[in-house]
């Protein structure tokens, strides 16, 4: 009976409970786990491997390995003067760049050529664009406006200093101030730019600055607000132009401003025209001569010219028939008294020339029964009755 049961024990396919079988089956059955897990493929958020700013160096590092495709020049140009996507990026090469400048410029389009030059501001040294936008005029005028545009005055000078364009920094004086009123502090910031920039300004601009810097204390002093020397004259023209003394003040504005006659004599006609003052522009331009009994044209104004200018501002026929007598070529008198339809004068012209025939012949070119219709008619019979005596 004993050998039997140790041939169960020893023999059998069952096993005997061991207290420390347990701990072992189940560090067993732990690893089993792990290494099962570790060989299944699990798919993890990749946020939870790298970190974002990690993958942003990583994707950056394989970018820039990567080969650069650079579209044709004369491409992008074309897509930016179309509005459509483009990219300057591509372009780093310092002689691409320039070359995509110059592309741009002969487009003539601003917009597609400030976008260049900005781009090309960006990505070089301050020396070499200035160096390479000063060899390209339009390039320069461009910016120029840009940077005007955007009321950048102090770029502006150092911008064109830069450029070997300081003959252009008039233009600063001019900008500064823009738009305020003229007083006291509008002349201080004039003053102050002009004491700024007073060294690289050449001799010509110098005397142009100080002109208007006179004509800013004059405005001060009658309390004016003009724009410029022109406007005030205008202004003064318009305020008293009827009087002797307004005359007076007129000519005297003129002379100290230094206007030239042609400038004066132009301006102060088309105010006298605009306001119908014919009888102050006859006084003024218009003198006897006593001694050739025949009036003259005072002006520095062809007769031409001004005659042309009195008829498109619609003067009466009557003062442009007193100009047409200050002609001393009868012949062009009388084609630009034919030009704007002076019929008292032509009528007249041929009285003096004793021509009867010329009168017949240009009475069938005149309304009947109209004035200068029986002006023709009483010249006739005026001559008539002289031929009879």
């Amino acid at each position: 009976m004993a050998k039997s049961e140790d041939d169960f024990w020893n023999t059998s396919s069952h096993s005997g409970f061991n207290f420390d079988e347990d701990e072992d089956t189940e560090e067993q059955a732990n690893d089993n786990v792990l290494f099962h897990s570790l060989e299944e493929n699990v798919d993890l958020p990749i946020h939870l491997l790298i970190s974002k700013h990690g993958l942003d160096i990583l994707l950056e590092n394989v970018r820039s390995t990567l080969p650069t495709i650079v579209p044709p020049i004369e491409e992008t140009i074309k897509k930016m003067v179309h509005g459509h996507k483009y990219n300057l990026h591509c372009y780093v090469k310092f002689q691409d760049k320039m070359n995509l400048l110059d592309q741009a410029l002969q487009t003539y389009d601003a917009n597609v050529i400030l976008k260049v030059i900005t781009y090309i501001k960006t990505t070089l040294k301050k020396n070499i664009f200035f160096h390479q936008i000063s060899k390209r005029k339009v390039a320069v005028k461009h910016y120029a406006y840009h940077l005007i545009t955007k009321n950048l005055l102090e770029e502006l000078a150092d911008f064109y200093m830069a450029t070997g364009n300081s003959n252009l920094l008039t233009q600063i004086f001019y900008l500064t101030a823009h738009g305020m009123v003229v007083n006291k502090t509008y002349l201080h910031k004039k003053l102050q730019c002009n004491l700024e920039h007073l060294l690289e300004i050449n001799p010509k601009s110098k005397s142009e600055i100080s002109d208007n810097l006179q004509l800013i204390n004059y405005q001060l002093e009658k309390n004016f607000k003009s724009t410029s020397v022109i406007n005030q004259l205008v202004e003064l023209c318009k305020a008293q132009p009827s009087t002797a003394k307004g005359m007076e003040d007129i000519l005297e504005f003129k002379k100290y401003f230094r206007i030239d006659d042609f400038t004066f004599d132009w301006t102060i006609t088309n105010v006298f025209c605009t306001m119908k003052l014919w009888s102050n522009l006859k006084d003024y331009f218009i003198k006897s001569n006593w001694l050739t009994k025949k009036n003259s044209l005072k002006t520095s104004i062809s007769a031409e010219a001004f005659l042309e200018l009195l008829h498109k501002h619609d003067a009466p026929k009557e003062v442009l028939e007193q100009v047409l007598g200050c002609f001393s070529d009868s012949e062009r008198a009388l084609y630009f008294a034919n030009l704007y339809k002076c019929h008292t004068f032509i009528i007249q012209y041929y009285v003096q020339q004793k021509d009867r025939q010329a009168l017949i012949h240009y009475r069938e070119k005149i309304v009947p029964y109209t004035p200068e219709y029986y002006l023709i008619d009483i010249s006739l019979q005026t001559m008539e009755g002289k031929k009879r005596n």
